[in-house]
């Protein structure tokens, strides 16, 4: 079971600190992060390799989400042929999760979740990753935990950072350009984010956002770019790890259904404690 958590932690965050050359501090209006999406349904599916150290396991992952309401995903292992290993849903205060390999169940609230984790984690969250949006979304009415803001220049780079106790999450965007401003003239793209805490200076989780494509057409304008390469990294005292994501086909029309059955053949589980 650690594994999908570790996954989903992975699944939650983005790399490398660029060179902090005088910074040009820069005010953050309204306390807002670029953002520019007007999507309600999101099919995607993933090409995935996820890497420990000792093996690497490659995977594919399915994904449906409607927006700021249900993330829905299964896992196969690729053994030759694809066997299905997981699947899981992700409603606004419950996140279901079937280890179908050891026939186990978990039913965690989201808060427990994020506070198992570290990490602040929820359906916008989660969904934010896969539609290169930040963590924490500065349009809500109540930024997560009362954060604060501030935002600098950096190597070219638009780094926002977030302080979010005990977390400090850094999110890098491309400054906008001509292309991304025929859309939106604030819009600009997401990079790189980082996830690290004062306390434990060799934990970090890193998230890079890559190969940006214009879906403006086929998503009839949900989307203006969308990430096509997904890199997370998780660094501790004891392992590093890896997860890579190649979008391969996507889909914006309405999801009719998000299937998640229990039968008794599943054991019904409850996190360890940390």
């Amino acid at each position: 079971m650690k594994y999908f958590l570790s996954l989903v932690t992975l699944l939650t965050a983005i790399s490398a600190q660029a060179q902090n050359n005088t910074p040009q501090n820069i005010e953050v209006n309204n306390n807002q992060l670029p953002k520019s999406n007007n999507w309600t349904y999101f099919t995607g599916r993933y090409d995935v390799n996820v890497n420990t150290g000792d093996q690497q396991i490659p995977a594919t992952l399915n994904l449906r989400m409607k927006r700021d309401s249900i993330v829905w995903f299964s896992v196969s292992a690729n053994m030759g042929i694809q066997i299905q290993v997981a699947k899981g849903i992700m409603l606004r205060d419950t996140l279901h999760i079937a280890d179908i390999y050891h026939k186990e169940y978990y039913a965690i609230p989201v808060a427990n979740a994020s506070q198992y984790l570290s990490i602040p984690l929820g359906v916008q969250q989660l969904q934010n990753l896969f539609v290169g949006q930040p963590l924490i979304d500065t349009f809500s009415a109540k930024p997560f935990n009362n954060s604060n803001y501030s935002a600098k220049l950096v190597d070219q780079l638009m780094c926002y950072t977030t302080i979010s106790q005990p977390l400090i999450i850094e999110s890098k965007f491309a400054q906008p350009n001509a292309e991304t401003k025929k859309e939106n003239e604030g819009y600009s793209q997401l990079r790189f984010t980082e996830i690290s805490t004062p306390n434990k200076p060799k934990d970090k989780a890193i998230l890079e956002h890559n190969q940006w494509l214009d879906v403006s057409s086929e998503s009839a304008g949900a989307f203006s770019f969308l990430p096509m390469g997904i890199k997370i990294s998780s660094t501790t005292a004891q392992q590093t790890a890896q997860v890579d994501l190649t979008l391969t086909t996507a889909r914006y029309d309405v999801i009719p259904s998000y299937p998640f059955k229990i039968d008794d053949s599943y054991k019904r589980k409850n996190l360890s404690q940390k």
